[in-house]
């Protein structure tokens, strides 16, 4: 057959052909470079009468053929690197994204920054020649996203206990243009995974690993959680991250596929072995709608090398993305409370019989009949230079914290009322039904039945550094803050 011929062939039936004749040569597809968790159900494969002409067709022809039309086939290829993509909203979600590296293909230069290492995925996978990325190098095992500046989500199946403490999660690994990857990397950009906070895989399809990072990420976006709800039926959406361990690609041109499944939803996007844990994007509001974990063969032989498997919009099992609902109680919601004052400008005020401290007009708090305990929260201002107060919860907040341009209030006051704990220990609990901040024994704050107050709070600890709660009066504190 002829390619113009071959143009006009349902590009099922061609995929078809190419998988029978695999078959019957005693072919079989190379294992995926991604890590799988138990598959979810296999959509059932459409079956299409064969056409004896195509006996006429080599392998080849019927690739090309398939590559003609794919733009409207999800195995091939939207993927695009960083530095192609314009468009600043996709930029901003490529930002959250984290490839997962094993520390052994890192090299500490001694200098401040590490290098990554890893073979050319043409020479390592046997990639026929004009396959896309071909001269890149494959390092990444999985990928992930931040959610919060010190929490990293990926798929279940990619990390776990064995492997964490090898594990390391290296931002800005792509390509600076079309023939130079970004290998060479600040210190900053590489982090350690400190604890898992939760993870889950195989209940009805889930897949899903939420870990707390060694120190946070200050210098990358993290993403707008969906908490409720589901993505709406052939909704847009996008994938970042890194397939078959790639520097960092962005795939759109997809849509929602089957969104019956209760943990997971099915979209025709263009994923390999290395996206799993990647994020997937609405791509009309851009929040996280979950997690790639699971999807069709990757790579299918042709003569003596490997070409990506090209699927149909409507064919093969699509890519299955565990949703954002089942890990999202996990994250902390990061509405932030943060209020600007002039500390200049602070004073002890009494107003309707009580004593406050007010600054520019606005008072930050309230001390009842004690004089004295108004006179030492303002020493506290004045002395650590505090311009900003900050609040979970309210109108009765849970947690109340002060900040200096910024950051943590450091150093101390003589006869400070200060309780010291470990930020690295620290630790949102249940206990007795009431959600606490602990360290090991010893309860930092109550947050009673709010989880997500708690999380909140726990992200506020590990951001700044807290390292100790001080307290202006107690049993009852009129002024609470922590510094550093």
């Amino acid at each position: 057959m002829s390619a113009e011929e071959l143009g006009h062939v349902n590009p099922e039936l061609l995929l078809q052909e190419l998988r029978a004749r695999a078959a019957g040569a005693g072919r079989q597809a190379p294992a995926t470079a991604r890590p799988r968790g138990p598959r979810a159900p296999v959509l059932p494969a459409r079956e299409l009468p064969r056409s004896p002409q195509l006996d006429l067709a080599s392998d080849e022809d019927l690739v090309q053929a398939l590559r003609v039309g794919q733009r409207v086939i999800y195995g091939t290829d939207d993927r695009q690197d960083v530095y192609q993509v314009t468009d600043t909203a996709l930029l901003r979600d490529a930002d959250s994204s984290v490839a997962l590296v094993g520390a052994d293909q890192i090299t500490d230069n001694g200098d401040g920054t590490s290098t990554l290492n890893g073979p050319v995925i043409g020479d390592e996978y046997g990639l026929c020649a004009d396959e896309p990325f071909r001269t890149q190098p494959t390092i990444a095992f999985c990928s992930g996203f931040l959610v919060d500046p010190s929490i990293v989500v990926t798929a279940g199946h990619c990390l776990d206990a064995g492997n964490l403490a090898t594990t390391r999660f290296v931002f800005s690994y792509q390509m600076q243009d079309e023939a130079v990857p970004v290998t060479r990397l600040s210190q900053d950009e590489i982090r350690r995974g400190h604890r898992i906070l939760g993870s889950a895989i195989g209940t009805e399809g889930t897949d899903w690993c939420v870990v707390q990072l060694d120190r946070p990420v200050l210098h990358h976006r993290h993403v707008t959680v969906r908490r409720t709800g589901s993505i709406a039926d052939g909704a847009g959406v996008h994938v970042i991250g890194h397939p078959s361990g790639l520097p960092k690609k962005i795939a759109g041109g997809a849509v929602v596929r089957d969104n019956s499944p209760r943990r997971f939803f099915v979209a025709n996007l263009d994923t390999y072995g290395g996206n799993s844990g990647s994020p997937v994007f609405d791509s009309a509001t851009h929040v996280l709608e979950g997690i790639l974990v699971r999807g069709e063969t990757d790579y299918v032989q042709v003569g003596a090398c490997l070409r990506s498997n090209v699927c149909p919009a409507d064919g093969c099992r699509g890519e299955d993305v565990t949703r954002a609902t089942e890990f999202a109680e996990l994250v902390p919601e990061n509405r932030h409370d943060i209020i600007p004052f002039d500390p200049n400008t602070a004073q002890v005020v009494q107003a309707g019989g009580r004593w406050k401290i007010e600054a520019s007009g606005m008072w930050l708090l309230d001390f009842g009949s004690s004089r004295a305990e108004a006179d030492r929260a303002l020493g506290v201002i004045t002395h650590y230079g505090l311009n900003a107060q900050g609040f979970v919860g309210r109108p009765d907040p849970s947690m109340e914290f002060y900040l200096v341009d910024g950051e943590a209030p450091r150093g101390s006051l003589p006869d400070e009322d200060r309780i010291g704990f470990d930020p690295a220990t620290v630790e949102v609990r249940q206990v007795g039904g009431r959600w606490k901040l602990v360290d090991g024994d010893h309860w930092i704050l109550d947050f009673g039945t709010s989880q997500a107050e708690a999380r909140q709070a726990l992200s506020y600890v590990l951001r700044y550094g807290f390292r100790w709660i001080c307290f202006v009066g107690r049993p009852d504190p009129s002024m609470t803050y922590f510094t550093r």
